[in-house]
């Protein structure tokens, strides 16, 4: 599998020019203003940068953004949100990808090309779900129309937004497999994604629209259990190899690991922290992922009686550890932290310490602030270290490694939604299907000779539960958090709060479409905004307009009893 590659050579400036003309909102008319005859577009090129960019998308969500701390992966403790009062990101990128893609798709019609021509339509589909995922309606039907015919495009159902996508996935899937002995050469350079292997291409085509019809299955069942059971008996992808997990390049911010410490500034990496809520967990269950996640605390904390204190002093630091009186703790409101009660601790005025002597991650939404001050970090300063929490794993600080990848669909995700779909009655062998699902996980961060030892864990191994499975998923999704957050939104698992601090006591449902989507777009905005449900946490946080607010539901929501 080829890396991320956005530095292509002079060949490459059609590309280029094309994409940075798409920087703006979608009502933008698609002209150059550099004088390079778009008609004349190689679709190679173009179908490289809207997988890059694609790739790019779902590694930044993954891994550092505030996604990340939305599904309780990883928290900044220095310029960082934790307190789940984030918008949303990503229209302007989804659009631009999509008007390269058409373009695409446009020349490869013109050339004959079938292969090309199925990646595109692929490709489009992608970007326009994850739109709707996020958003709600969008502009779907007239969004792409840059010859000047549709300025001010309608925003579709969100229904059919998703209905449209699962069709186009099918079709590619349809023309590639249809075509098959007579397909163009789609370089392996230029295919990053799968090398120009199109069977490859159908297997992925298959998966999205196995994972789209699973995302209509609370709110569409009907649609989504026919749609299942079709599509099981199709191929999709059977293994770790086949999965569409792009290296990252490191040459540039564009094609690194986010938010490593080579560009920019060290603390690009050192800000970022793993959440509490994992790294519990990993602990409860004997998780081996959590040695290749995280890196071991610099200096744990021990609570001992008085007398085990060295020197006889109340708080000292002694042969890496830092040693605290147990009988000081009521007199300075300090309290060991316990994750089951440390939300009404910290709400009583408490101070958190975290005596874990191992893996130190920093709870959500544990305070107002910036929270570098946690596990009474002795230089609590914004950008400072904090020796008493842990980091991730110094390979994440590398711009690019064997395991630094863009994680796009994996063949983990496939496996635990078969063993979802079997659950529901709409396939079969829900056990063994969770089990390759843990077994993927493992192999795919180079670690599955330990399958045997977790799969045995009582906590671990299968119970028939909907909510194991998904416990395994979101395990399994780190650094995919996209997938991650858009599982919690369906199933409401894992069971994950806000924090004491946040700014509304249940996570959000959507991202807050651009604001000048209201001025540009304004009749058509307000439309849509009368298709969105508004909650009672719609009110939350002041300053949006209308109901266009994070915690108002879409159209996949309404009516459903998750996530909350």
């Amino acid at each position: 599998m080829m890396t991320i590659n956005k530095l292509f050579k002079s060949f490459l400036v059609v590309c280029v020019v094309f994409a940075a003309s798409c920087d703006n909102d979608i009502t933008d008319i698609n002209t150059n203003p550099n004088g390079v005859n778009l008609n004349e577009g190689n679709p190679s090129f173009l179908l490289t940068d809207v997988m890059a960019n694609t790739a790019m998308d779902v590694g930044n969500k993954g891994y550092s953004d505030p996604l990340s701390a939305f599904v309780q992966y990883t928290q900044k403790d220095s310029w960082g949100n934790n307190n789940y009062d984030w918008t949303g990101s990503g229209w302007e990128g989804y659009y631009g990808n999509l008007r390269t893609a058409k373009l695409a798709k446009e020349r490869s019609v013109e050339l004959g090309f079938k292969f090309h021509e199925a990646v595109a339509t692929i490709l489009m589909a992608h970007n326009f779900a994850l739109l709707t995922d996020f958003y709600g309606d969008v502009p779907y039907t007239e969004a792409l129309q840059g010859d000047g015919e549709i300025l001010l495009p309608k925003y579709d159902s969100q229904e059919s937004v998703y209905k449209g996508a699962i069709a186009d996935f099918e079709a590619a899937s349809a023309m590639l497999s249809s075509n098959s002995g007579s397909l163009e050469v789609f370089s392996a350079t230029q295919d990053i994604f799968f090398k120009g292997d199109a069977q490859k291409w159908i297997k992925y085509a298959n998966s999205l629209a196995l994972r789209y019809y699973m995302r209509l299955s609370e709110k569409d069942p009907g649609f989504a259990g026919a749609g299942v059971q079709a599509i099981l008996a199709k191929p999709l992808i059977s293994s770790v190899d086949e999965e569409a997990a792009i290296p990252y390049l490191g040459i540039s911010p564009d094609n690194s690991q986010p938010s490593n410490g080579q560009q920019g500034t060290a603390s690009n990496f050192t800000r970022v922290k793993p959440a509490a809520t994992l790294t519990y967990r990993l602990e409860e269950l004997n998780d081996p992922r959590r040695h290749i996640w995280f890196d071991a605390v610099k200096i744990p904390i021990k609570v001992v009686p008085a007398a085990d204190v060295p020197g006889g002093v109340d708080d000292v630091v002694e042969d890496g550890v830092r040693y605290i009186n147990e009988e000081t703790l009521a007199a300075n409101n300090f309290k060991i932290y316990n994750p089951d009660t440390w939300y009404q601790d910290r709400l009583n005025g408490l101070t958190m310490i975290d005596t874990n002597s191992v893996y130190v991650g920093i709870p959500v939404s544990n305070q107002g602030s910036q929270p570098y001050t946690y596990n009474l970090n002795p230089n609590p300063v914004q950008g400072g270290g904090n020796p008493h929490v842990s980091l991730m794993n110094p390979m994440f600080d590398a711009v690019s490694g064997n395991n630094l990848k863009a994680r796009v669909f994996s063949y983990a995700e496939v496996c635990f939604l078969k063993a979802e779909a079997a659950l529901k009655g709409w396939g079969t062998d829900a056990q063994g299907n969770y089990n390759k699902g843990v077994q993927a996980s493992l192999d795919t961060w180079g670690i599955g000779s330990e399958y045997a030892d977790y799969i045995g864990n009582p906590d671990v191994a299968f119970n028939g539960s909907l909510e194991q499975i998904i416990e395994q998923k979101w395990i399994a999704n780190f650094s995919s958090a996209s997938e991650a957050y858009l599982d919690w939104r369906r199933t409401g698992f894992p069971d994950l709060k806000t924090g004491p601090f946040a700014k509304s006591t249940v996570i959000p449902v959507r991202f807050v479409y651009p604001t000048n989507n209201s001025t540009i777009n304004r009749d058509n905005y307000y439309s849509a905004l009368n298709n969105l449900e508004t909650t009672s946490h719609s009110g939350d946080v002041p300053g949006y307009i209308e109901n266009d607010t994070p915690w108002s539901k879409p159209w996949i929501l309404q009516g459903v009893a998750k996530p909350w």
